[in-house]
């Protein structure tokens, strides 16, 4: 009898501590993705990872750097939380052109935020050799959004709403725009940072029939340092798309993973 006590005591104990555990998750927490034994494109995310983590630590926002397995974790326990791609190269963990199958389609439509820098969006997973091309944006999106304009690429003019929410940015130049016009025929939602009328870049977007957004911000940074695209990120993040975020707990849904690796600022 003693036995079961001590066993029912110790499972309270253990559930109260889970608990606790969970409501220190909160939404606002950024996952920034680098995963050494993936592959990337045509950026160095060794270095751009770090720059973005420096970034967003300054600015009091919680983050931390994870791997593939970690990225697909967080996103499971927040499906309206923040995840930045610094690769250029979706992992196979959450993306593989599968459409509704995808982690990544399931989490933008519940309320994902996810930026995106390194090179045209959902092009390759994990190794230039899985290449779906501009049909990956299709499986996520339902149309290719993203123009190959270079390299020199498309000087970009930064709009009112982007020199208001991201006060660094300047004129740039993009090799991977997003059409406007496909996004205005396809009726999506968008808010754009810096354009010449046709294509943008950097801006946010989303279909119809998604809840969340997906932040295309210098897919090919041409003549942009690193450490600047970082800067941009977090004053997009914390100007636009952390202002209303609420401090929420988790649903129940606490990964063991990313409650280990989270790390307060």
């Amino acid at each position: 009898m003693k036995d079961l006590v001590k066993k029912l005591i110790l499972t309270c104990i253990t559930l109260i501590l889970g608990l606790l555990t969970c409501n220190c998750l909160l939404a606002q927490g950024v996952a920034i993705y680098y995963d050494p034994a993936k592959g990337n494109a045509w950026i160095d995310p060794a270095q751009m990872a770090p720059a973005v983590e420096k970034e967003l630590g300054a600015k009091g926002i919680e983050c931390q750097i994870v791997n593939a397995e970690d990225l697909a974790a967080y996103m499971n326990a927040n499906k309206e939380g923040f995840v930045i791609i610094t690769t250029g190269m979706a992992p196979g963990e959450i993306f593989q052109s599968k459409g509704d199958q995808d982690l990544v389609n399931e989490w933008l439509t519940d309320g994902g935020v996810m930026f995106w820098t390194g090179d045209w969006p959902f092009y390759y997973w994990d190794t230039t050799a899985n290449c779906p091309g501009g049909a990956g944006e299709t499986s996520v999106f339902g149309v290719t959004v993203t123009q190959s304009s270079g390299p020199p690429g498309q000087t970009m003019e930064p709009t009112d709403l982007g020199m208001e929410l991201i006060p660094s940015i300047e004129e740039h130049l993009s090799s991977r725009p997003v059409s406007l016009g496909t996004l205005d025929a396809r009726k999506f939602e968008y808010e754009s940072y810096a354009d010449n009328g046709s294509l943008a870049d950097p801006i946010a977007f989303q279909p119809p029939d998604m809840d969340g957004w997906f932040v295309n911000m210098h897919t090919w940074p041409e003549e942009v340092t690193l450490a600047q695209v970082a800067l941009e990120m977090a004053e997009l993040l914390e100007n636009r798309f952390m202002v209303e975020q609420e401090a929420v707990e988790s649903t129940g849904k606490l990964s063991t993973t990313w409650g280990g690796i989270k790390k307060a600022r």
